[in-house]
């Protein structure tokens, strides 16, 4: 069972990373402005009880306005004399907290960017504002957010900047599967991937070099079996009419053709025969497979609808004569009966049913228990041109009738 990372991205996993780091950082900077700036009200608060209760200390002993002043001044402190200006700094004032003491209370109180102490000593009231205070400036700690952010975006671009020639890497292979034989997929550099690319691209010349020296075999065996058998039609129209000749050049017909399938699909299968999808009508299909197949029309039944399906007309002929050879081949009756519409195909015969999956026989070369002559690639050759044109192509066994579909 695949993990289910692998079915991820390697860049969209890297970027998920990243971000989530990213909003790992911005929520740990977040929580330490929120403490720091606790920190800074705490040491305010702290500062100025102790200079309250200092002061409330000198009040009690006594001490002097003047020695008062030396306090305040010390704590940088203002001590507000003016009653009237005391009100009116202090309207609006928002109370930040009360401490009760044994001839009072203390309270502090900010105003905008300002704060208060005021001093309750036994129903007297003494103001005082902090000089030192300065609101919490949060810029130092977004500063190093932003630093740290930076280097992550750098660190980021950098690892992304190296993996990116993986995605030129995969553009090339995919190409190459598409049928792409003269790319090149080498990446300058030494590292990892650069000797991967130069790895696989040297695994694609090699592919590419086999590929050329077996469609030259192929070229040169077609050319070789054609010739002989264009000398033996010409020879065979020079005997007398009956029905030998007619045989013979049956015969020569069949290989004839056969050598002509067998280049169409050895291009199928390399990548390199483009479709020629176009209109087609059942009925003609269904009569140019059985002309492609050499025999009498009698030797099946037919039940064929009226329909047009969009397709190759060469390619899903050969298909269908190959079902047709098939049927032929392992009835009993030697008899075949074909159904067709706008939304399948369907080849059935008497028999046996198929003691494997139809994968099985879809590979090249596989037939069934019964030796019978052949190259054992009719069904492969079915299932790749139903592939190429993206339709189904599927066996079921009903009532004692094996039945090939090919699904539109």
């Amino acid at each position: 069972m695949k993990s289910p990372l692998r079915r991820v991205s390697i860049f969209v996993f890297i970027a998920a990373i990243f971000a989530i780091a990213f909003l790992a950082a911005g929520t740990a900077f977040y929580f330490y402005s929120v403490n720091d700036r606790f920190r800074h009200n705490q040491m305010v608060v702290q500062r100025n009880i102790l200079f309250a209760q200092n002061i409330l200390l000198r009040v009690e002993r006594g001490d002097t306005a003047e020695e008062i002043e030396i306090t305040t001044e010390k704590y940088g402190m203002q001590w507000i004399l003016d009653r009237e200006q005391g009100k009116s700094l202090l309207m609006g004032a928002k109370l930040l907290g009360r401490q009760p003491t044994p001839s009072g209370f203390i309270d502090m109180l900010k105003k905008g960017d300002r704060i208060f102490v005021l001093i309750n000593a036994r129903g007297k009231l003494i103001l005082f504002e902090d000089m030192k205070f300065k609101p919490y400036d949060p810029t130092i700690v977004w500063l190093y957010f932003g630093l740290t952010a930076l280097v992550m975006g750098l660190i980021f671009w950098a690892i992304w900047f190296k993996l990116r020639p993986l995605k030129y890497l995969q553009r090339c292979i995919r190409k190459f599967g598409e049928g792409e034989l003269q790319i090149h997929c080498k990446i300058d550099g030494t590292d990892e991937i650069a000797q991967v690319s130069q790895a696989i691209d040297e695994a694609i010349g090699r592919i590419r070099t086999l590929i050329q020296s077996r469609n030259l075999f192929i070229r040169n065996i077609m050319h070789e079996l054609k010739t002989p058998l264009t000398k033996g039609l010409l020879t065979v129209q020079m005997l007398p009419d009956g029905k030998q000749k007619e045989r013979l050049e049956r015969i020569f017909m069949r290989l004839d053709s056969t050598i002509s399938e067998f280049g169409t699909i050895e291009q199928l299968s390399s990548g390199q025969f483009p479709l020629n999808i176009r209109p087609i009508v059942m009925q003609d299909l269904v009569d140019q497979a059985i002309d492609l197949a050499m025999i009498e029309k009698e030797k099946g039944s037919y039940d064929i609808k009226p329909a047009r399906i969009e397709g190759d007309f060469k390619l899903l002929s050969i298909a269908l004569k190959n079902l047709i050879d098939n049927a032929l081949k392992y009835s009993p009756d030697k008899h075949f009966r074909l159904l067709a519409d706008a939304r399948a195909i369907v080849v059935e015969n008497r028999g046996e049913k198929l003691p494997h999956p139809l994968s099985f026989y879809t590979q090249p070369y596989t037939q069934g228990d019964e030796a019978i002559s052949g190259l054992g690639l009719g069904l492969y050759i079915v299932d790749m041109i139903t592939k190429a044109h993206g339709f189904t192509f599927r066996y079921e066994y009903r009532h004692g009738m094996n039945r090939f579909i090919i699904e539109f």
